[in-house]
């Protein structure tokens, strides 16, 4: 461990808590703060100190990690840390919020002498747990460099993208990617269950094809056991494809597809799957086609 400095975090959602309890393991002093507080007194008995807000975890920590939901709540945030954190300290932001905000963010704290990073993270909550996050960071390289350290205490893979936003930039990228290879999913397995296909059987076709993902051997089985608690919620996906969309316009980059699916995925969330994985987005197909993606019953003759 290379120097003293006391760190803090702010946020401690389904990924910020298992993050903010990875870098106590690893020997850190950290304070924490948490809109609800019960969540930072349990980080309590792992080592932690426990902040009344963000301005006091300013006041005693000089790098800090931000965890929140939105570009809302990281400006809120960045507002009670500009008046208590000195010039010298380092924000680094995990939240997956807007690039142009992120930046004008980080232009208000290099004006105060405090670097800034954007430094989103993939790997849902298993990996928050298990210390295997990916994060793409965006910002000064000798920030960056700064804390390589704590990022290793919460990841594996840590990719430096370049200049403020970068980061937000890629992760913007790599969701756009998921979410449209989930609804290809969604639509490829209610039309091959309507169809009469086993989804084990399909599932098999696809692993031996080009079509094989991740994605896909990640997500079928929780559809299949119709378990959708939140590894990555569903409304936190549909937040991220408005961001997409945001920065499509700002880019002129047309995303007619991006633009289809984040309507989907947002009827998904008015039928109140929003707090469920974002695996529940099967189900608008479902309920408009009449069936469910499950395995046949025992006995049921296969198609094939």
């Amino acid at each position: 461990m290379s120097g003293p400095q006391k760190l803090g975090f702010i946020g401690l959602g389904i990924m910020g808590y298992p993050m903010a309890k990875n870098l106590l393991k690893a020997g850190y002093s950290v304070t924490v703060h948490n809109r609800t507080r019960r969540k930072a007194e349990e980080l309590a008995g792992n080592g932690a100190a426990v902040a009344d807000s963000p301005a006091e975890v300013g006041r005693r920590a000089s790098v800090i990690f931000l965890c929140l939901g939105d570009s809302d709540s990281v400006s809120q945030a960045a507002e009670q840390l500009l008046e208590s954190l000195p010039p010298g300290s380092l924000v680094v932001d995990c939240t997956t919020i807007s690039p142009t905000v992120s930046r004008a963010s980080g232009k208000r704290f290099r004006e105060r002498g405090i670097a800034f990073l954007d430094a989103p993270c993939s790997g849902s909550k298993a990996g928050a747990t298990n210390g295997t996050l990916t994060f793409m960071v965006g910002g000064d390289r000798e920030a960056f460099e700064r804390v390589g350290e704590y990022l290793r205490a919460m990841g594996e893979k840590i990719f430096y993208l370049g200049g403020p936003g970068m980061g937000l930039q890629a992760k913007l990228t790599q969701n756009l990617v998921g979410a449209l290879i989930y609804q290809a999913m969604a639509e490829g397995f209610v039309l091959a269950r309507e169809a009469g296909l086993a989804p084990s059987s399909v599932l098999e076709v696809l692993q031996a094809s080009v079509a094989r993902a991740p994605m896909i051997d990640a997500k079928l089985p929780l559809v299949l056991a119709r378990r959708f608690e939140p590894n990555f919620s569903l409304k936190w996906m549909y937040k991220d494809l408005g961001l997409m969309l945001d920065s499509g316009r700002e880019l002129g980059v047309p995303l007619p597809v991006t633009s289809l699916v984040h309507e989907l995925f947002g009827a998904s969330v008015a039928m109140g799957h929003g707090e469920e994985d974002f695996a529940a987005a099967i189900t608008l197909l479902e309920t408009l086609a009449g069936v469910e993606v499950s395995e046949p019953a025992p006995g049921t003759p296969r198609s094939d």
